[in-house]
């Protein structure tokens, strides 16, 4: 099983924060990423899922449009930015199915952090950042949340 997760990209700064929206430079960096590398989890995944604030729905609908892609997208209830990792993680570690996943930090870090067993601040998700992991073992009492392994990893540097 493999879990990709995608930081949304560069949003306008502001509030409310639910509210705020891509920037032009975000639109463009999540354009060159679903020309990319961002149609791999698209070719392996039944759903986008994405935090319901409008930077993260418009990171999502950008890869899938982007690519060309038809998945469905949805909302995925605790990908908030202040949101419990552990709770995602409990979810990843049961999930028989790969995953795509839009979200924020510090969240996305943190829950990196638990699957690869890191200090969250080891972590430097920035936004645009695409990971993908891929679960080598189902959860155990040692690690609740399955043994992970990193696969790769993309920056946004090539959009400028």
């Amino acid at each position: 099983m493999k879990v990709f997760l995608l930081r949304h990209a560069e949003a306008h700064p502001g509030e409310p924060d639910e509210g705020r929206a891509l920037t032009p430079r975000g639109h463009r960096q999540v354009k060159a990423l679903a020309r990319g590398v961002g149609r791999v989890p698209l070719a392996v995944v039944r759903v986008v899922e994405h935090s319901p604030l409008v930077r993260a729905v418009q990171t999502a609908e950008g890869l899938r449009a982007g690519a060309k892609s038809k998945l469905p997208l949805k909302v995925l209830t605790g990908l908030k930015p202040e949101d419990d990792p552990k709770k995602t993680a409990r979810l990843l570690g049961r999930s028989r199915t790969s995953r795509l996943l839009v979200g924020h930090n510090p969240h996305l870090a943190g829950l990196v952090g638990l699957l690869l067993d890191l200090p969250p601040e080891a972590v430097k998700f920035r936004k645009g950042g695409l990971m993908a992991l891929e679960r080598v073992a189902l959860p155990q009492a040692r690690r609740p949340y399955g043994t992970w392994r990193l696969t790769w990893f993309v920056v946004p540097d090539f959009a400028k």
